[in-house]
């Protein structure tokens, strides 16, 4: 029940208050006059637009956005929307100049052939009522029947290897090729057929609502978050389940899905020495009540797509029972990302960066909710990141390839935008990108070190529009295989 009434009215409340907040600002706007205004507190010049950036700035409120269709080695074919409703203000207004929009919505919606099905709106309110504060909220829900589970720890750290069901040989394998194989059903010694398919994955559905406040200072440099969210969870095993699956003699047959390592790392001790817990065999859903605060500091000229600045960040989230959580833990995240141009040329128009991010993550408590190992605790715009694997992470691996308490990422891009147009009333820029993504875990603090990184190279395409939307396309090849994305904005 107290999941339903989030469901419902957390939307609805989302919206007043846009509405409330919107029409603050515009009371606030001055209805003549093109002479820009200086801001009513001390705004470092590091925070305001370059002259490029700030003459290619639109007045008033538009909307980007594009239907998405697209494939995923996990999911198969997709079908979705993602967008973003933007309210920029006048040129006049004394923030114009030092912030990409007054007011950004960002919903989206998409569904996979598989059935997974997600929708999410972001509000994202940055000096709000013309003062030193921002206000952030989420909505994001999803089921996902294919969620990965690539195991907790060390033991899945090495290569894919396995035994081959053709040959009976042990042997590492391509990510492709790892799967087809698990996919195939063997005859058992009771005369039914067995398969592994689902051995890596699980049925994942959550609800997320959270809401939070910053107070900058130092001119806009220096940035405290604090915020709540709430978080509901459940997870379902395919152990038991019967489907259609080939045989290794080619013939279609139903077979009975063995126990995956979702269920095997519960009962061999692995789940009781990392003090895992989450998973409710009844069905019903984990509640985490999270209360999270951040420091932060950041001279990056322009949050979307920027060109010089650095990014530092301290994050905490603490779930406990005298807050309502089923769970007690802590989850600590550093993290700090530089910019810096290397050149430019026509007048701004087309630029060479060189982009950096290091994050590092903690988890520990006697009781932690296993999903929370799966990404690091960013608060700032740009929300959690997921990892090790996948679109944001270390994108020549699948998704939660590699988790543990202790995680760390480092994401090397080299970012070149070419050529800047005006299609459609539109304003566009197009680029490309090298990158370098590595990343690493540890079972515990004592064991961190230097060796045995894992690493992928990877290249992509970039599209500005209207410059605070950014698409991109990216590919990134692995010694387990090649992956490729297409997603909104840049990872970091």
């Amino acid at each position: 029940m107290k999941k339903l009434v989030w469901a419902i009215y957390a939307p609805k409340t989302f919206m007043t208050c846009l509405s409330l907040i919107y029409g603050g600002l515009r009371a606030q706007e001055p209805d003549t006059g093109l002479l820009i205004r200086e801001p009513p507190f001390y705004i470092h010049p590091s925070k305001r637009l370059s002259d490029h950036e700030l003459k290619m700035k639109r007045e008033g409120s538009f909307i980007t956005g594009l239907p998405r269709f697209g494939y995923d080695p996990i999911r198969g074919w997709g079908v979705g929307a993602e967008g973003y409703v933007y309210f920029n203000g006048r040129r006049n207004d004394p923030f114009f100049a030092y912030t990409p929009y007054r007011i950004r919505i960002a919903p989206s919606f998409f569904i996979y052939q598989n059935g997974r099905f997600s929708y999410t709106i972001n509000i994202d309110v940055p000096y709000l009522f013309n003062k030193p504060w921002r206000l952030r909220a989420d909505v994001d829900n999803f089921i996902d029947p294919n969620a990965q589970y690539w195991g907790i720890g060390y033991a899945t750290y090495g290569p894919l290897r396995a035994r081959d069901k053709r040959t009976g040989s042990v042997r590492t394998f391509q990510i492709n090729e790892y799967e087809e194989n698990l996919a195939r059903a063997e005859l058992g010694p009771d005369g039914r057929y067995y398969t592994d398919e689902y051995y890596n994955q699980m049925v994942h559905d959550e609800q997320l609502y959270n809401i939070a406040l910053e107070r900058v200072f130092l001119g806009g440099r220096g940035r405290f978050f604090i915020g709540y969210e709430a978080l509901f969870t459940r997870f379902r095993s395919y152990k038991g389940q019967v489907f259609k699956a080939k045989a290794v003699t080619g013939e279609e047959v139903e077979a009975e899905q063995r126990p995956t390592l979702f269920d095997l790392q519960q009962q061999d001790g692995t789940w009781d020495r990392f003090r895992l817990a989450g998973y409710r065999p009844d069905g019903r859903y984990s509640f985490s009540s999270i209360v999270a605060w951040a420091f932060m500091y950041d001279t990056r000229d322009f949050e979307p797509d920027p060109s010089r600045g650095v990014f530092l960040e301290y994050s905490h989230e603490l779930q406990t029972k005298r807050l309502g959580s089923d769970f007690e833990m802590n989850k600590v995240m550093l993290q700090a990302v530089h910019f810096h141009p290397l050149a430019t040329w026509q007048g701004g128009m087309g630029r060479l960066v060189l982009a950096q991010l290091i994050a590092w993550g903690y988890i520990w408590g006697p009781r932690i909710n296993f999903i929370e190992l799966y990404d690091l605790s960013s608060q700032a715009e740009a929300g959690g990141i997921l990892v090790l694997g996948g679109a944001r992470s270390l994108r020549g691996y699948r998704e939660a390839r590699f988790v543990a308490p202790v995680t760390a990422l480092v994401n090397t891009e080299l970012r070149a935008r070419f050529y800047e147009f005006r299609l459609l009333g539109q304003d566009w820029g197009l680029g490309a990108v090298a990158f370098y993504d590595a990343g690493r875990v540890w079972e515990a603090l004592r064991e961190m070190g230097t060796y045995d990184w894992r690493g992928a190279p990877g290249m992509g395409l970039r599209l500005s529009w209207n410059q605070s939307t950014i698409l991109r396309w990216d590919f990134a090849r692995s010694r387990e295989g090649l992956q490729t994305f297409f997603a909104f904005q840049h990872i970091f």
